[in-house]
């Protein structure tokens, strides 16, 4: 073996794996659907109340409970 793949083989089998996140349920999809709701306001006539706005970002959060998250991906 070249000295590129023991060095590959060795990270790859004894470097200490951590798990990373970089999604979380109450911040990412909140923070995206808030981030939508102002871009829609901003592209159409009728726009989206403040409490509309915060009834659409509570639903992106209940999406990712149990057991709603089993149909997330879901593409009928």
């Amino acid at each position: 073996m070249t000295k590129r793949k023991v060095i590959f083989v060795f990270l790859f089998l004894f470097a200490p794996s951590h798990a990373a996140f970089s999604y979380g349920d109450t911040t990412t999809h909140p923070a995206l659907t808030s981030e939508i709701a102002d871009f829609y306001n901003l592209n159409f006539d009728k726009n989206l109340t403040v409490e509309e706005k915060e009834w659409i970002i509570q639903g992106s959060m209940e999406e990712d409970t149990p057991p709603r998250r089993i149909n997330h991906f879901l593409d009928p």
